[in-house]
C-alpha cells in the first residue's frame, strides 16, 4: 500500500510540476455504500484530491480517502484507506461546467472484518462526475465510483459518492490570440535647425523671450502608432487561434522597439446566453488568456491589465447569432503615456463554432 502511494503522489508531482494547463487541489467528502448493507453499514469518506487537465478534454485525478464502516451485529467501528489515480474525459469542452468520464486503478488497504486479515489490494474503479468554476479560481467537483477490489478470500465492491470544494492554479495551454495588425513605429521627425542668433549691431537690443524660444528648438517625442485591438472567440470557449502567435510577437516587437512609456488594458467581454455569473467567469479568462499571449510575446507583464465585464458592454444585438458572435471578444486598447501616438481600431473577423477564424481587412479609424 505505501509503494502504491508513493507512486500515485509522485505521478502528481510529476503532473504539477511538468505539465502546461489547469491543476487543482479539493477537499473531498461523501459516502460508501457496500453490497452486504445486512452485516455492514454506510459509512463516511473523506480525504483529498489533486487533479489536471492537460487539455480540454482530458486530465488526471489524484484521491487518497478514508471510509469509516460499522459493523451492525457488534457496533464496533473499522475502516479502510483507498488511493484512486483516474484519466478524466471531459464530455464537454471549453464549457463553465464539464461533465465526464473516468477510469483508473489504486491502492486500497482493508482490515478486521471487512476482510479476513490486513490486506493491501490494488483496486479498479470507474464512474462518472462533474468539474466547474464557482468563480475564476474556486472550483467544485462530484464524483461517483465503482470500486472493486479482488482480496484474498473475497471480492470487495462499494460505490462512493464524493463532493468536493478545491482551488485552481495556472491555466490553459498557451494560446495564441487572432490576428491582429502590429503597430507600425513611424520614424521620428528631423530635429528643426538652429537658429544662429544676428550680428551684433551697435545700439543694444533687448531680446524678446518668444524670439529665444523659437531660435532654439528641442527635437518632438518619438512617434508611434499603436492599435486598439479587438478579438472575438467562438461561443463557450476562451481559446485563441494559433496563427496569430505571430501576429502577437509582431505587435510585442513594436512596442518593445517604443522608448516611451505606455499602457496595455485588455477588457474580456461575453454575449448574453447562460448565467451571468458564468459570462463574467469566461470573460475573465478571455482577457487572461489574451493578455498572457501579450506577455510571453515580450510585452512587461507590469504594463498589461485586464477586465472581465461579462455580458455588459455588448457592441451587437444579443437576439441575433451575429451580434452575439460581435459580442464575444477582448478589446486591446494601449495607451501612450511618454510621446505622441496615432491609435488606429482593427477587428478580428468572427470566429464561428466549428472553424478558425477568416482574415478580414482591417478598418483604420484616425
Amino acid at each position: 500500500m505505501k509503494r502504491t502511494l508513493l507512486f500515485l503522489l509522485a505521478g502528481t508531482a510529476l503532473t504539477l510540476s511538468a505539465q502546461e494547463g489547469q491543476s487543482y487541489g479539493t477537499i473531498e467528502l461523501g459516502g460508501a455504500f457496500r453490497r452486504d448493507t445486512n452485516y455492514f453499514k454506510s459509512g463516511l469518506t473523506y480525504g483529498l484530491g489533486t487533479g489536471h487537465w492537460f487539455s480540454n478534454q482530458w486530465g488526471l485525478d489524484f484521491k487518497a480517502l478514508r471510509t469509516d464502516h460499522e459493523v451492525r451485529s457488534t457496533g464496533t467501528n473499522t475502516h479502510e484507506y483507498l488511493g484512486l489515480g483516474s484519466v478524466m474525459y471531459n464530455l464537454r469542452p471549453g464549457a463553465n461546467w464539464n461533465p465526464y468520464l473516468s477510469a483508473g486503478l489504486g491502492g486500497t488497504r482493508v482490515h478486521k472484518p471487512l476482510a479476513s486479515g490486513d490486506e493491501s489490494k490494488v483496486n479498479f474503479h470507474v464512474g462518472a462526475g462533474l468539474f466547474g468554476h464557482l468563480d475564476e479560481r474556486w472550483i467544485a467537483q462530484f464524483d461517483v465510483k465503482a470500486v472493486r477490489v479482488p482480496l484474498s478470500s473475497s471480492h470487495h465492491s462499494e460505490i462512493l459518492a464524493l463532493a468536493g470544494i478545491g482551488y485552481t492554479w495556472g491555466g490553459a495551454k498557451k494560446a495564441a490570440p487572432a490576428p491582429v495588425a502590429a503597430p507600425v513605429l513611424a520614424p521620428a521627425p528631423k530635429p528643426a535647425p538652429v537658429v544662429a542668433p544676428p550680428p551684433p549691431v551697435p545700439a543694444p537690443t533687448q531680446a524678446s523671450p518668444k524670439a529665444a524660444d523659437k531660435a532654439v528648438q528641442a527635437p518632438p517625442p518619438a512617434q508611434v502608432m499603436l492599435d486598439e485591438t479587438v478579438v472575438h472567440f467562438a461561443n463557450a470557449k476562451a481559446e485563441l487561434v494559433p496563427e496569430a502567435i505571430t501576429a502577437i510577437q509582431k505587435v510585442a516587437d513594436g512596442l518593445k522597439a517604443f522608448k516611451g512609456d505606455y499602457s496595455v488594458k485588455v477588457r474580456g467581454h461575453a454575449s448574453s446566453p447562460g448565467t451571468r455569473a458564468g459570462n463574467k467567469a469566461i470573460a475573465k479568462r478571455r482577457a487572461k488568456v489574451t493578455a498572457k499571449a501579450l506577455v510571453a510575446s515580450g510585452v512587461p507583464a507590469s504594463k498589461v491589465t485586464t477586465e472581465g465585464l461579462g455580458q455588459d458592454k455588448p457592441v451587437a444585438d444579443n437576439a441575433t447569432k451575429a451580434g452575439q458572435a460581435k459580442n464575444r471578444r477582448t478589446e486591446i486598447e494601449v495607451k501612450v503615456i511618454d510621446g505622441k501616438a496615432e491609435v488606429r481600431k482593427n477587428e478580428t473577423g468572427l470566429v464561428e463554432t466549428t472553424r478558425a477564424p477568416k482574415k478580414h481587412a482591417t478598418k483604420k479609424k484616425k
